[in-house]
């Protein structure tokens, strides 16, 4: 019998729903549920996971440390109906924890005496069932690895045994997307990003089939390959990245230093064996999204045009004083910076001294004056079109190098 057969055959055996979790409180299984359910179980069956809000009340009572059932009261403000916990445990290995909702009544002795036998059968299905998934969520872990930070023939056999595995059809192709937080100011533990990452990419991965995707969480990004554009629903690549995009910005949202986040999109390869450079790709986007603010958060490296060649070109080591001479006196400036926006802003809207007075707050007079200021601490003539160009290629050189440097 394997994990869910035996919790719905607990369910039926007790005349209520249940629902199996692991120590971190991420739902593992869980029955048909019925008519009596509250928000953190409907929470919990959504998004694998109730919040940090109820783990932490749960750590408060104490249910890490029980060893046998333990009845939780009702939580009004979590609004928590009233449950029984069964800890799972085999020998001195804590599994997790199998619950049961007392409403309308609670259960009664003899009940919570079957419910904590049946919980002692389940330790030993689960215990079972555990080695097989991390044995295999170890070597699957391990071959995606190798397929996108790996070489040469460690990448080729990496992609020939997620092949052998059932992983990506012939022909049907791969793309990558990555996602990645937004830090604000102080940066967050990386534990809890890493744990928001996975929430995330297992969010998306439930409802796209088990051979249609493979993960990988970083301390500080999480990858999702999935199979080629027509493979993956409806809405193409597009529909995936949006719904994983919503899926980070709310299991980090309760991570404190993360602002948001931003999804990559890698161009599409054929086989499996290329996704490293999808991979790259989506890195790379996700990255420039982020250096140029762009808007997002889904950031696709096939629609970023220049931006991609400004990359291309920062990578070699070209500098922005290596387009405009004098750039670096700019910087010097005591309200450099300041400048820098105001003709950043300036360039980007095309020269029209209207729009950029509007977007900065500024009085034209007061632009135009900043403007001449600043071709003269520069050397540089505006009204040129090549060495405008040179200018803002400096320009936006320079930001994305100083966003890469602050990373």
């Amino acid at each position: 019998m394997g994990m869910q057969q035996m919790v719905d055959h607990i369910a039926v055996v007790l005349g209520r729903p249940a629902l199996v979790e692991d120590r971190r409180q991420r739902a593992v299984v869980y029955s048909p549920q019925s008519d009596v359910i509250d928000d953190v179980r409907r929470t919990t069956i959504l998004q694998r996971y109730a919040g940090h809000e109820v783990s932490s009340w749960l750590h408060t009572i104490g249910l890490n440390q029980a060893r046998g059932p333990v009845r939780t009261p009702e939580n009004s403000g979590l609004r928590m109906l009233p449950r029984l916990c069964v800890p799972i445990w085999r020998a001195d290995l804590a599994l997790g924890y199998l619950w049961f909702i007392e409403a309308p009544g609670a259960m009664s002795a003899s009940d919570v005496d079957l419910a904590s036998d049946l919980g002692g059968r389940l330790a030993e299905e689960w215990y079972r069932w555990r080695l097989h998934q991390d044995l295999t969520s170890t070597r699957n872990s391990s071959n995606v690895r190798d397929l996108l930070l790996g070489s040469g023939e460690t990448m080729r056999r990496a992609a020939d045994e997620l092949a052998e595995e059932g992983y990506f059809g012939a022909g049907c192709g791969v793309s990558a997307l990555t996602v990645r937080p937004v830090i604000d100011r102080i940066p967050p533990p990386v534990e809890d990003v890493r744990e928001g990452l996975e929430r995330a990419l297992r969010t998306v991965v439930r409802g796209m089939g088990a051979t249609n995707c493979l993960t990988l969480a970083r301390p500080d990004h999480g990858v999702l390959l999935v199979a080629g554009v027509d493979e993956v629903g409806r809405g193409g690549v597009d529909d995936v990245a949006g719904k994983l995009a919503a899926a980070a910005e709310h299991s980090l949202s309760s991570v404190p230093g993360v602002a948001s986040a931003v999804v990559g999109v890698g161009g599409p390869r054929a086989t499996l064996d290329l996704a490293q450079d999808s991979y790259l790709d989506a890195s790379r986007a996700a990255q420039i999204g982020a250096s140029f603010e762009l808007p997002g958060p889904v950031i696709r490296w096939d629609r970023l045009g220049v931006y991609r060649g400004l990359h291309a070109i920062a990578s070699t080591g070209v500098q922005p004083a290596d387009m405009q001479a004098g750039f670096e006196r700019l910087l010097r400036e005591k309200d450099g910076k300041e400048l820098l926006e105001t003709v950043e802003c300036y360039l980007n809207l095309g020269g029209h001294v209207q729009d950029a007075a509007a977007h900065l707050n500024l009085h034209r007079t007061s632009l135009y004056y900043r403007l001449d200021r600043i071709q003269r601490i520069v050397g540089v003539d505006l009204k040129n079109g090549v060495e405008r160009l040179g200018f803002h290629l400096a320009i936006m050189l320079e930001r994305l190098r100083s966003n890469s440097a602050e990373k």
